[in-house]
């Protein structure tokens, strides 16, 4: 049975012609404070309150607020359901997330480079550059599905180098989550890049309800229960508002490669002022190279996302993978070729 977190925060209720909510204010302070104390929840970070979905304690919470809404006393101005995924489900892949080190990483140039001397120790970072410790790892380990482009480093410090990690394979374009009506999402997305977050040629697992299928809706108590604690908007909203979707990313099974490694795309394609073409690539590992790599202490289990490995689509989830016309890797032959000619002549100097 799919477990769910909802983590919402109280707000003042509408105020004005155009229903916006007071956020910060002292009245909103106030209220808030006094709902979550009438409700024993402890605030975390100021004014959020999580909730483990199917508990008593939770029931009875989501009834409270719903009551409070029916009379004005106080809204719930935006929550976020979770859909953490649970590791006894046996994750084939995963997600590895890295920190930002801002400033430091360049892919916008014409070669990759960082600034070794300043980076934090980290085996990984922004995504998709690895340390020297990582490749001597993967290197002696007995990994496969990745080939490395070493950094220039830029930095003024010297530093152990670093290097761009290249899987070799594609894992796949991902599957929408079920709940999610895709028509109506891309016609109100696809024309401006800024609404959406993610690239609209890949599964979508990240969305607000006012993209919800209706459909679900009508057959699902726990949705219904959801939008009566936050009613839908005229619009699509963000997460500073209504109610958010965050659901385990889902990735076609029989597609999957026979290797460590792989990558998803990351953002959209395209070239950028100067007409270079960027590829961003987000890193995935396997079940093997998750264990050896958490084993060895390269990284603890927090680095790694789970995604969800699915036999079929179901019923109205649109297939986005095409093997044929897939998304290519960060660089296409040409272009590595001339990158690894850079590359021996930074060996040369050291």
């Amino acid at each position: 049975m799919t477990r769910f977190e909802l983590t919402l925060r109280v707000d003042a209720p509408p105020v004005g012609p155009d229903g916006t909510t007071d956020l910060l204010g002292v009245e909103a302070e106030r209220i808030r404070a006094e709902v979550y104390a009438a409700l024993r929840l402890k605030p975390r970070s100021v004014a959020w309150v999580k909730l483990r979905l199917g508990t008593p304690k939770a029931e009875r919470v989501i009834e409270s607020l719903i009551e409070h809404r029916s009379r004005g006393h106080a809204v719930v101005g935006a929550a976020h359901l979770m859909e953490p995924l649970d590791e006894t489900d046996g994750a084939d892949w995963s997600i590895l997330n890295t920190r930002q080190a801002d400033g430091s990483f360049s892919l916008w140039d014409d070669y990759p480079q960082c600034k070794a001397g300043t980076l934090p120790a980290e085996n990984a970072l922004n995504h998709t550059f690895v340390s020297t410790r990582f490749v001597s790892f993967y290197e002696e380990s007995g990994l496969n599905g990745l080939d490395f482009l070493r950094c220039r480093n830029s930095g003024r410090k010297a530093g152990p180098p670093w290097f761009v990690a290249l899987p070799k394979y594609f894992l796949g374009m991902g599957l929408d989550h079920p709940w999610l009506d895709r028509e109506r999402w891309v016609a109100h997305v696809a024309d401006d890049r800024k609404k959406r977050v993610a690239a609209i040629d890949t599964g979508q697992n990240s969305f607000h309800q006012f993209w919800l299928r209706t459909s679900q809706i009508e057959r699902d108590p726990l949705l219904q229960k959801l939008l009566a604690l936050c009613p839908p908007p005229a619009e699509p909203g963000s997460g500073l508002f209504g109610l958010n979707f965050h659901m385990v990313p889902r990735y076609l099974r029989g597609s999957q490669p026979d290797a460590d490694f792989a990558y998803v795309p990351w953002g959209e394609d395209g070239p950028n002022r100067l007409g270079k073409m960027h590829r961003y690539r987000l890193l995935v590992v396997s079940r093997r190279a998750r264990k050896a790599l958490t084993d060895a202490g390269l990284f603890k289990d927090r680095a790694f996302a789970g995604v969800r490995s699915i036999a079929s689509p179901e019923p109205g989830v649109q297939l986005l993978d095409g093997r044929a016309d897939g998304p290519g890797p960060m660089y296409s032959a040409a272009e590595l070729a001339e990158l690894r000619a850079i590359e021996k002549e930074l060996g040369k100097s050291g």
